[in-house]
């Protein structure tokens, strides 16, 4: 495929790949402590994809590390205006017991993630340059910043801790998924932003962009209704975070080659 998005030279990601597992490799083998190896490993599997992407894109020939840097500013003040919004306007939902979801509750929280999607277009238009370097300076951005503040506290602390767990492990992938998930989000948010977009095709971006924004509360339904939980619920996420971003990227490509 001549036009990928990400334009990503794979030699040169399996290059990167490769020094990261070595310097897994070196930490493991100058008798550190266990716990800090392990510390390490979640936060090599959890960041690494960025900064390969980064890397191996055009990102680094056009030096957009200021733009990402803008983006990951950007997600800061939305996630901030986003709960001073839930403190304000959204009362305080509980789960009636135990056992039971509150789905109305889910739905509106997870109505306040509108939020990202303006968020996400106010960085795509301030980016100048092509729609494959305004998708992915918005996706490393933003989503960067989301797992560094989401996860890099948790690693900290938890992954270094005299038990293993394998949550940790889990959240580092989780982070992998979070990525495509920003990935599918930014090219359906580009796409909607386009005058010239077919508007035969607005309606599926928009129901794409709202499985994007509600996939929270979809997959706590299912979690409630299956009773799914560790590398299961992963696998669902991955499965349907997946299949929204393949099809999403579908569109971007179809749409770049018309």
């Amino acid at each position: 495929m001549d036009r990928v998005m990400c334009k990503i030279d794979f030699e040169q990601a399996i290059i990167y790949s490769q020094l990261c597992f070595n310097l897994y490799c070196y930490l493991a083998q100058v008798k550190l402590n266990m716990t800090f190896v392990h510390f390490i490993n979640c936060v090599a599997l959890a960041y690494a994809p960025y900064v390969v992407t980064y890397k191996t894109s055009i990102l680094s020939e056009y030096n957009t590390l200021m733009d990402i840097g803008f983006a990951g500013m950007i997600y800061m003040v939305t996630q901030l205006i986003k709960m001073l919004a839930l403190a304000t306007f959204f009362p305080s939902l509980d789960y009636n017991s135990s056992s039971n979801i509150n789905i109305v509750g889910e739905v509106l929280k997870s109505a306040v993630d509108i939020g990202d999607l303006c968020g996400l277009y106010y960085i795509i238009t301030k980016t100048v340059g092509k729609p494959e370097l305004k998708v992915l300076v918005t996706s490393i951005g933003w989503g960067g910043a989301q797992v560094l503040f989401s996860y890099f506290l948790s690693f900290w602390v938890g992954a270094r801790s005299v038990e293993f767990d394998w949550k940790y492990i889990q959240m580092a992938l989780d982070s992998n998924i979070t990525l495509i998930h920003i990935l599918a989000m930014s090219s359906l948010v580009w796409m909607w932003s386009r005058n010239d977009i077919n508007r035969s095709i607005l309606p599926i971006i928009t129901t794409l962009l709202a499985l994007c924004v509600f996939r929270n509360p979809i997959i706590e339904l299912l979690l409630h209704v299956y009773v799914l939980h560790g590398w299961t619920l992963l696998v669902l996420k991955a499965l349907f975070t997946f299949s929204v971003a393949a099809v999403s990227i579908q569109f971007y490509l179809g749409f770049m080659e018309s």
